[in-house]
């Protein structure tokens, strides 16, 4: 009853209270928006510097560092997952990872800046049980010709976290050539392009992954950082998508995305549209029904009549307008677990791969023109087969390679996951 009290004396208030209170309504909103929607970066009020801060990764990266610093003289591969057992003391096995579930590719390239390898792969299985880690086999692919030019080349922290180590040019002796493979006959061309190296390493990395007789191909960039339960959230989302009514239908799952390109893009006006009129006829269903129950209707047209209906439009639109300026990732929270985004979905920081699409996927890459980007490529190859792609909701990696440029010279990066810091 107080409530629709309150209704009635604002409904029938003269012209100005009425405004009063919807302003005073709109500049709540726009602070409450302001407080809470600086993350987004499709929002009016997105901040940046402050958005851009390392908080969780930076926590990762600490705790990555400190497990490459025990992983020096101490194995955590598949075949002997010590250290694993170091970090769970009471673990027993389930004995229901025996098998390899996902077989993890990683190109990796000497980079003019920081190397973030180590810490890539670290935070790939510093949390994981022995079990767990069993059933992940690591292949980290060098992909520079003179393989010594890289520094992660010959580093004990690497052939004791990494179950293979592929490379373009003969093994040395003084390596173990259980973790050292020599890869000749499918190696980029003599002077490839950019574009055609990256899809032939990724090509080498299905092509030797397939070999483990793995369900799933996961392949990684060396510039991310994982959280902590990346293992058991994606194998989650895996069975999802393997329980659904059409389980052969999608070609990969997307376990990095950047909110910069899930704002109000313009090609998506028909799913805006609906929302605003659908609010709008919310709205003013409510103020007829209103004017209706407390006697507003008269035979007799108010001489408010006219204002009211322009100040209603125009309060409309700046509520309206306040709603786009929060910003899409806001104002549109997506639930947890997976969705299809078979768009603006860049990159290929991570991507698993059901088994069933790598031969196909291999023969693609291998074939020439190498036109695109290698992740160009692949979602070339998803849209031609109408091939649905999915994600994982939130991003279980972050893109660390933010801080700098792969190529000498090359601008800053700012793929970058705002919502992971969180």
């Amino acid at each position: 009853m107080a409530l629709l009290s309150t209704v009635k004396r604002l409904s029938s208030a003269r012209p100005p209270l009425v405004d009063v209170t919807l302003a005073a309504l709109w500049l709540i909103l726009f602070q409450l928006a302001a407080l809470y929607s600086w993350r987004d970066p499709g929002s009016f009020f997105f901040d940046y510097e402050k958005a851009s801060r390392p908080l969780y990764s930076a926590v990762r990266e600490f705790e990555a560092d400190e497990f490459i610093q025990r992983a020096l003289t101490v194995s955590a591969t598949s075949q002997q997952p010590d250290l694993q057992h170091e970090t769970h003391p009471n673990y027993a096995y389930l004995d229901n990872y025996n098998a390899t579930r996902i077989c993890v590719g990683i190109p990796t390239k000497g980079r003019e800046k920081e190397q973030f390898l180590p810490r890539t792969i670290a935070s790939l299985v510093d949390t994981l049980s022995p079990d767990e880690r069993k059933s992940l086999h690591i292949i980290i692919l060098i992909t520079e010709e003179n393989p010594k030019a890289n520094p992660a080349f010959g580093q004990s922290w690497l052939s004791n976290m990494a179950d293979e180590v592929l490379l373009y040019s003969p093994v040395p002796k003084y390596l173990s050539p259980d973790t050292y493979k020599y890869i000749n006959d499918s190696k980029p061309s003599e002077g490839a392009e950019r574009n055609e190296h990256v899809q032939m390493d990724y090509a080498t990395l299905m092509a030797t992954c397939q070999k483990q007789g793995a369900d799933y191909f996961l392949l990684v960039e060396d510039d991310i950082i994982a959280s902590r339960d990346w293992y058991s959230r994606l194998d989650n989302a895996l069975h999802l998508l393997e329980a659904s009514p059409t389980p052969d239908d999608w070609l990969y799952l997307r376990l990095f995305y950047t909110e910069l390109y899930l704002g109000w893009n313009a090609e998506e006006w028909h799913i805006y549209l609906p929302r605003v009129l659908l609010f709008y006829a919310l709205v003013a269903g409510i103020v007829l029904l209103g004017r209706a129950l407390w006697g507003r209707h008269t035979k007799k047209q108010s001489p408010y009549h006219t204002a009211s209906i322009i100040r209603f439009h125009l309060w409309f639109i700046a509520f309206t307008t306040l709603f786009f300026l929060a910003g899409r990732v806001t104002v549109i929270p997506r639930s947890e677990g997976i969705r299809e985004m078979n768009n603006y979905g860049c990159c290929a920081q991570g991507l698993a791969f059901p088994a069933h699409q790598l031969d196909m996927l291999e023969d693609r890459l291998r074939a020439p023109p190498h036109h695109a980007p290698g992740d160009s490529f692949i979602e070339i190859v998803a849209d031609e087969l109408n091939l649905k792609r999915w994600a994982m909701e939130p991003s279980v990696f972050q893109h660390v390679g933010v801080r700098g440029s792969s190529e000498k010279g090359g601008p800053t990066k700012k793929l970058w996951n705002y919502g992971f810091e969180t």
